[in-house]
Formats: structure tokens, sequence, C-alpha cells
């Protein structure tokens, strides 16, 4: 029995051992002028820093000539969560919180700080910066990286990124640039 006790906790041992591990890359990735919406499963987001701001990337559309876009809020991360358009211009952004969690949309630069509510939807005006990024964030949960930019087009943008899943934090190094 005891041979039986000892094979087991090995496994257990074992077994745990495999849960620990974390699929972690990092590197600087240049992002393509004109990039489909993309979104990252639940389980596993990218952390960058966009603007200044850590935050859980999930994926850059480029919205140049439109008027609205939707983005979607979630938990503790906005989809898409870079919108590329031109200088000075102005987009009707809708922002639907998909989550149960109360949200907040914010961009410090351009006086705008409105809440959403669960399930709900909120329109705001944003005007793109004449050069570079300007972050958006949600006021509640930015500590935990959920945060985007407006990013003028023109300018190239890199990006230092780790995979992780929403229980660990990883501080990504790098950022949304401009040259």
């Amino acid at each position: 029995m005891l041979r039986w006790m000892t094979g087991l906790g090995a496994v257990v041992v074992a077994a745990a051992a495999a849960g620990c591990g974390s699929g972690s890359s990092g590197g600087s990735v240049a992002v393509p002028q004109s990039e489909p919406s993309s979104s990252a499963p639940a389980e596993s987001s990218t952390s960058d820093t966009i603007a200044g701001v850590a935050a859980n990337d999930h994926g850059t559309k480029d919205v140049s000539g439109m008027r609205t876009f939707t983005i979607e809020a979630d938990n503790y991360y906005f989809d898409p969560s870079v919108l590329k358009g031109t200088p000075g211009q102005k987009l009707t952004l809708v922002i639907e919180n998909t989550s149960s969690t109360q949200h907040n949309f914010s961009v410090k630069e351009q006086n705008i700080n409105s809440d959403l509510d669960s399930k709900a939807k909120v329109t705001t005006h944003v005007t793109f910066p004449s050069s570079g990024v300007l972050s958006f964030f949600c006021e509640y949960h930015k500590s935990e990286g959920m945060a985007g930019g407006l990013l003028t087009s023109g300018g190239k943008a890199s990006t230092s990124t780790s995979t992780t899943s929403p229980s660990s934090s990883s501080g990504g190094g790098g950022g949304y640039g401009w040259g």
C-alpha cells in the first residue's frame, strides 16, 4: 500500500507542476498599417504598454474615414484595444459593456469620463491626436490593464508583448509609439 501511495504522490506532484507553467514570449512586434479587429480568447490576453499605460491588448482596428465605431468593454479589456485613425479625425464611439461588471470609459486629455452599467452602451465623441497615441482606460480597472489607445495613422506602432492568463499579471515593456 505504501508503494501505491508513493506512486500517487508522484502523479499529483507531476500534475501540479504541469499546471504551473506559463507561456510567455517577449520581443518587438510590428503592428501592420491596416490590421483587422482581432479578439483574444477570454482565457488569455496579450499584455502591452499603450500610451504609457499597461493594457490587455485585444487587437487594433483601422477606423480611418469612419464616423462611428463600436468597441466592446468586457472583463478588464477593450476590444479592439487600439483604434487607428487620421490626425484630427472625429469619431463617434459607442462603447458596449458586455460584462456583468460596471466599467468606465475615460480619455483624460479630452475630459471624457463616462460610466457603463452592466450590459449597457454609452456613446461619446473622441478626436484623434495630431500625432502619436492617446490613452483611454476604465478608471475602475485601469490597474488590471483595462486600457487602450487612439493611434494616429502614418506613425509606426510596435509593442513588446507577453501572453498571460487573467489571474496572473505581467508588466509588458515597450509600447505603442510613433516614428
